[in-house]
């Protein structure tokens, strides 16, 4: 069968803006290109900070920096000065590695340390860069670079800080080790795990939990819990005889178990003694400042030499406001507890009020500078030069003149760094390359005896757990504005 032909149709012509053309084409192929590529980085960026820096869901910056991105206000300066050290130290052209140091750096509510021991800490930390690349006594070489690293509020994001931080042990930053830490949480024992793995050395500078004694590579500045009871203990056995117990008994509350089983240990012999029961309470139930209500009658039976309180600082202030009303008066009341009470605010009316009704306040604490005036013997004046003279203008007392020591936290965090640099620089320069971490970590094993380190909280002589040996431990004294002052020197 024959198919009808149809008449040919002409072509339509096609509108000229329909008319494809090179450049357009061109132009095309280049925005798919474009997208694919600025897309993606657009969508980065807005999770990015700063190079090593990012932000998380709830608007933290974290990560690490040489200082060029500031993580909150009230660190600028300080970061300015880390910064400017660090571009000299790359500007030298002289060979050098890099420390770092990792605390929280953006505090939410949920945070109990104030922005004061961030800030201390990178004080206390810049100062120990500064004399250990300018001080010929701590050696000469490599020069030190000093990198910040925030895992933010209560280290929650330190995966990939940890992650960077990594990273960075293989780039021209040259990482050697980690400092810092500072808080005994479950995020720190996590971090520090991850970064024993990786074979980073750690040098903490204000832990105090005895269970972090199992992670390899860990060097501590601070006397353990246990320690500082052992110290507080021995310290009060001179002058009393009897000792009354107050312990928090909640079941995951490690610290105050611990100083109360080591005080305990150290203070009973066959002179010494308890006066009462142990009085226990759980500071996770409510009613503790009734609970508190119902132990004075006790506590003015038994008439304790000393009342040694193995909780929180905060639960503490709530003891003494009972005991303050209480109506064996004419007993005075000597109270001794952990370094936990040195990161609480003492009301200053609650402790004019203690001071009148013969209450006495005292604790531990990691250190503190009128220990260097009352016990110059134990401590290398060398070590402490940076953080006490007057005169010198890159000395702590000049730079920082609306900051204080009394927290301890420049001072913990300035040996933590100076340890780190001296492990450093003991461990010499290999051949044909720079010092590694794992050369570091050869070295932390020597760091006792005749290689202890000079350190301003004190000698540092550690045993094979990483804690220091003997160190000496200040007794702080709540005077009766609230503040702190220096009472004694006890040796953990």
């Amino acid at each position: 069968m024959e198919v009808e032909r149809q008449p040919d149709i002409p072509p339509v012509p096609r509108p000229p803006w329909r008319k494809p053309k090179w450049w357009l084409a061109a132009g095309v192929v280049l925005a798919l290109v474009a997208a694919a590529v600025v897309v993606p980085t657009v969508l980065r960026s807005a999770g990015r900070c700063a190079d090593g820096v990012t932000r998380t869901d709830t608007g933290e910056c974290v990560g690490v920096t040489d200082g060029s991105y500031v993580f909150a206000p009230e660190l600028a300066e300080i970061q300015g000065l880390v910064r400017a050290e660090n571009e000299a130290v790359v500007a030298s052209g002289e060979p050098f590695v890099s420390i770092a140091l990792m605390i929280p750096m953006t505090l939410t509510d949920n945070d109990t340390t104030p922005v004061e021991w961030v800030r201390h800490h990178l004080q206390g930390a810049y100062v120990a860069q500064y004399r250990a690349n300018h001080d010929v006594a701590t050696g000469d070489r490599p020069l030190i670079r000093l990198l910040l690293a925030n895992p933010g509020s209560g280290l929650a994001r330190w995966q990939p800080v940890v992650a960077e931080l990594e990273r960075r042990r293989t780039t021209s930053d040259h990482l050697v080790a980690v400092t810092g830490i500072g808080l005994s949480l479950a995020t720190s024992r996590d971090a520090m795990v991850r970064l024993s793995e990786a074979k980073i050395p750690l040098f903490a500078s204000t832990l105090t939990s005895d269970d972090l004694r199992d992670i390899d590579g860990l060097v501590n500045m601070a006397p353990t819990n246990a320690a500082q009871a052992r110290a507080a203990a021995t310290h009060v056995k001179a002058n009393t005889r009897t000792a009354m117990l107050i312990q928090d008994d909640t079941e995951d509350e490690l610290y105050a178990k611990t100083l109360a089983e080591s005080f305990s240990t150290t203070f009973v012999d066959v002179d010494h003694s308890f006066a009462g029961q142990t009085e226990f309470f759980d500071s996770r139930l409510g009613g503790v400042a009734n609970t508190f209500l119902q132990m004075v009658p006790n506590i003015c039976t038994a008439r304790p030499g000393v009342l040694y309180f193995a909780g929180r600082g905060q639960h503490l202030l709530m003891l003494v406001a009972q005991l303050v009303e209480r109506k064996c008066k004419d007993h005075p009341i000597r109270i001794l507890t952990g370094d936990d009470l040195s990161v609480v605010a003492f009301p200053g009316d609650l402790a004019r009020r203690a001071a009148d009704a013969g209450i006495d306040v005292r604790f531990t604490a990691l250190a503190h500078p009128d220990a260097w005036r009352a016990a110059p013997a134990e401590f290398d004046a060398q070590s402490t030069y940076y953080l006490r003279d007057q005169i010198c203008t890159v000395c702590f007392p000049l730079l920082f003149r609306n900051d204080t020591l009394d927290d301890a936290s420049a001072i913990m965090a300035y040996d933590a760094v100076l340890t780190a640099v001296r492990t450093t620089r003991f461990a010499g320069k290999p051949p044909g390359r720079l010092v590694s971490p794992e050369d570091l970590l050869q070295v932390q094993n020597r760091l006792h005896g005749e290689n202890a380190v000079p350190g301003a909280s004190g000698w540092l002589s550690f045993d094979g757990h990483g804690s220091p040996i003997a160190k000496v431990v200040p007794i702080m004294r709540v005077q009766p504005d609230g503040t702190a002052g220096f009472a004694d020197i006890a040796r953990s």
